[in-house]
């Protein structure tokens, strides 16, 4: 007899049928980040989006990442600053994923925030060293400082990965590290609403960027910009044309050069001080002090250290005081000199000044490398500084040895050398009696007997 109902094996197939249809009709809009030349899918850096309809303040999303960078990130936001950013990275056993919400605050770690809450959901994990995240996301709609556009069909995204490395933490507040590469896509966000659900990336969305493997992305490129010119200038001013400046006074001895080179060396300094400033306020940019991380482990997430307080910006407007200073002493000693044709005693202290600047200026460029991330960039800037000042020493050395030479040649009794005058009181020079020979008067010979002592003269 047959049965009237279908096996179990047919029901369960029927049923993973059902789920699969479910799935895939689930809203969704897409984008798959593809390392340059790996097609290898594992590499892919993707991203998929589900916004229930009606009035929910919820979103579904699906990301994932290969797990050999020591986290992964995307965020909602065409920028750092109030940007609601996900960042996941591995558990404390190293077999899942921890999930943690926080919002950008510019060039600086994003900070924690206890308003949004996330759900991980079932596939979550670590899985095929690739970091899997299909998760529910509450209150994250909006935000502290910013909101999602959810009728946009071009909502700015962020995608961020860090270096290579682990963190094993279940901590949310987990520190991280600058991220190694980033950049910006956009999402569908209206194609994207309807039934709630996990979305699925469609692996053949036309959203597909191909990024370069050592790209940092096109998010922040103005403040990298910025940075990238405010290393430059000050580089520029301290580790060539203040040198220059010095070295032009010593072999040329022109102090008119000398001022227009270590002028235009402190304008550089100037102008860049201006734009460190500037890139610092508009993207809060700041540091992993002391002061921070003590805040951090205390919980108090949402304190902040002040901008413009870590030691490079703290040395950087000392170092343009007493460049400014330096400067300000030069010119009133050698107008004083001009006016009296005597040194001024004030340029003694144009002599400390001025060599305190570039000593300074030197080790708070590497501080500014170190402040930036950019360790590797430090270590070559410390040793052209080395190679520069040996240079340097080196050049006036020699200039100091060859003007000490050609003084001593200059003096009346070289000179007197080279005119064949002894300078004693009779003249034995090519106009003069040729000196007497013994036998011929001076101190006449004598011989010594007997043990006898010679003469003393006086």
């Amino acid at each position: 007899m047959l049965s009237l109902f279908p096996s179990k094996a047919l029901c369960l197939s029927l049923f993973a049928s059902l789920l699969l249809t479910t799935q895939a009709v689930v809203p969704s809009s897409s984008a798959v980040l593809r390392p340059g030349g790996n097609s290898d899918s594992n590499a892919n850096f993707t991203v998929a989006i589900n916004v229930p309809s009606g009035n929910s303040n919820e979103l579904y999303f699906h990301f994932s990442s290969p797990a050999g960078n020591s986290y992964a990130a995307f965020g909602i936001g065409s920028q750092m600053r109030g940007a609601l950013m996900f960042i996941a990275h591995a558990s404390e056993d190293g077999k899942n994923v921890t999930l943690s919400p926080r919002i950008g605050s510019g060039h600086s770690a994003p900070t924690p925030t206890d308003d949004v809450k996330i759900t991980l959901l079932s596939g979550s994990g670590i899985i095929n060293d690739t970091y899997v995240v299909n998760a529910k996301c509450s209150n994250c709609r909006s935000w502290s400082g910013g909101s999602a556009d959810v009728l946009s069909d071009s909502q700015s995204m962020l995608w961020a990965v860090g270096e290579a490395g682990e963190i094993k933490s279940n901590a949310l507040d987990a520190r991280i590290q600058e991220h190694s590469r980033r950049g910006v896509f956009n999402l569908d966000f209206k194609a994207a609403t309807g039934d709630a659900g996990v979305p699925v990336v469609d692996a053949s969305s036309d959203n597909v960027d191909t990024i370069g493997p050592g790209s940092r992305g096109g998010d922040g490129s103005g403040p990298r910009h910025g940075i990238a010119f405010h290393g430059f200038l000050m580089g520029a001013a301290f580790l060539v044309i203040f040198p220059a400046g010095l070295v032009l006074l010593r072999v040329f001895e022109k102090v008119w050069l000398h001022w227009a080179v270590q002028s235009f060396a402190l304008l550089l300094v100037f102008i860049g001080t201006g734009v460190g400033v500037a890139i610092s306020k508009r993207d809060d940019i700041v540091s992993y002090s002391l002061y921070t991380i003590m805040i951090m482990n205390t919980g108090l997430t949402n304190v902040k250290e002040p901008n413009l307080t870590h030691p490079h910006q703290i040395i950087g407007f000392i170092v343009l005081g007493v460049g400014l200073l330096a400067w300000g002493i030069g010119m009133t000693g050698h107008v004083m000199f001009r006016r009296t044709g005597k040194p001024a005693a004030i340029m003694l202290g144009h002599r400390i000044t001025g060599p305190v600047t570039m000593s300074m200026g030197l080790s708070n460029c590497i501080v500014g490398f170190r402040f930036a991330g950019n360790n590797r960039g430090a270590i070559i800037f410390a040793v052209a500084a080395l190679l520069m000042i040996i240079f340097v020493c080196t050049v006036l050395f020699f200039t100091r040895r060859r003007k000490m030479r050609k003084g001593t040649m200059n003096t009346p009794a070289a000179q007197n050398f080279r005119e064949g005058n002894m300078g004693g009181p009779t003249p034995y020079g090519p106009q003069s009696p040729s000196m007497p020979s013994y036998g011929q008067g001076g101190i006449p010979l004598a011989s010594y007997q007997n043990n006898q002592p010679p003469p003393v003269y006086r």
